[in-house]
């Protein structure tokens, strides 16, 4: 006889259970590629980046820029991951190696600094990971070491001082100056077999067509929008959560009243991850109703909100 199977939250994502407002990460977690939902304008402008870059040669040749833009919550992070981990595919394809390197987090969060002062951080902590990944050739690491933090002098040099079969992926903190920013790494820091990656959730249509027109005699960037939740959107991810993780243990489903109700009120995948995960970890905490003959209802929703909002984090619908 089977043992009974436990329940269990169906939307935190394989490996970030506890911390379930993570974004997908796919370049480093392989399991995360299947978890992408086309919600929100993602998987057109996955698509868009796809035909852009095309077969690497330009990114090869030269470099490339993109430049992810849309509100909070949107989702931009998890496109940058699918796009990063997407060239580290089609890299292994032509016999290289694509070093992801993830330098979002790498800037104080306490004090602002000038564009100056972000890239040399930026160029710093780069250093050090190209070192870990050993992506760099031995005499190049050695003449590059005193100057790593001097991006004029590292950043264009980079191309040529890795490991022939090694490109980059690097992964940007979010422009601080905006265009400016992103014209210095695209005009002066590009380098051949790096590609940038940057998202901003203060680009609007205006910033990005000066970006382009700053940049139209150089390699240009590929730009890519992401929007808010379309019609549709929230069922979808929804279904999506709750049919895969049917073999992970036992949770009720989501009635169509609920559905609808997350669906008014969630402008963005962020704010649906939250409104979810929240209502069935708030359910199963309480201990009842918790089985695949129940369903998760406008009642359970407006429990969690009223929790949250009791605990000083909102107010709900």
């Amino acid at each position: 006889m089977n043992p009974p199977r436990e329940p269990v939250n169906p939307f935190p994502l394989p490996g970030w259970e506890s911390t379930p407002m993570r974004p997908l990460r796919p370049w480093h977690r392989q399991e995360h590629r299947a978890y992408y939902v086309p919600v929100d304008g993602t998987e057109s402008a996955f698509q868009q980046f796809q035909q852009e870059i095309g077969d690497l040669t330009g990114l090869l040749e030269y470099g490339r820029l993109v430049l992810v833009t849309g509100e909070s919550g949107c989702g931009k992070t998890a496109l940058v991951n699918r796009c990063a981990d997407w060239v580290v595919g089609e890299l292994a394809g032509l016999g290289m190696r694509g070093v992801v390197l993830d330098l979002t987090g790498c800037l104080p969060a306490d004090h602002e600094l000038s564009i100056d002062q972000r890239a040399v951080e930026v160029c710093d902590r780069m250093f050090d990971l190209l070192v870990d990944h050993d992506a760099l050739r031995v005499e190049a690491a050695d003449r590059l070491a005193g100057d790593r933090d001097v991006p004029r002098r590292v950043f264009p040099r980079l191309g040529r001082s890795l490991r022939a079969e090694i490109a980059l992926i690097v992964l940007l903190p979010s422009p601080n100056e905006l265009v400016d920013e992103v014209i210095r790494y695209a005009r002066v820091f590009s380098s051949a077999k790096v590609l940038f990656l940057a998202e901003s959730a203060y680009f609007g249509p205006d910033e990005v067509a000066d970006v382009v027109r700053q940049l139209e005699t150089w390699v240009p960037p590929i730009t890519l929008y992401v929007g808010p939740l379309d019609p549709g959107d929230a069922q979808r991810f929804a279904e999506d959560r709750l049919s895969r993780h049917v073999a992970a243990g036992r949770y009720p489903g989501l009635s169509d009243d609920a559905i609808e109700l997350v669906a008014k009120h969630c402008q963005s995948i962020a704010m649906l991850q939250r409104f979810l995960h929240g209502t069935y970890q708030h359910k199963l905490g309480s201990g009842l109703g918790y089985s695949e003959a129940d369903q998760v209802s406008v009642e359970d929703i407006r429990a969690f909100l009223n929790t949250k909002s009791r605990n000083g984090l909102g107010n709900g619908p």
